[in-house]
């Protein structure tokens, strides 16, 4: 599953995702030099934008928390489709 990530500098940029929770996502971070405490807006299929921020990076991947939580519904449907991808 790919996520669009709109950075701080107005760049945008489209990562995969490896793990999904209510609070927030692991990505593959591969082609974005991602820095804690960043803030992006990240936006799924189907859904607006939601903003974030990088709260680790770790080696390829990098944590994003959620300023707001999914709805369950919305993360059902999210992590379905992860288990697709």
């Amino acid at each position: 599953m790919k996520v669009r990530v709109r950075l701080k500098t107005g760049g945008k940029i489209e990562l995969q995702v490896l793990d999904l929770s209510p609070i927030g996502c692991m990505i593959d971070k591969r082609g974005w030099s991602a820095q804690v405490d960043e803030r992006v807006l990240l936006q799924f299929d189907g859904l607006g934008f939601q903003p974030g921020h990088v709260l680790w990076v770790e080696g390829e991947n990098a944590g994003i928390e959620f300023e707001e939580f999914f709805h369950e519904a919305v993360l059902d449907r999210l992590k379905g489709e992860l288990a697709a991808a």
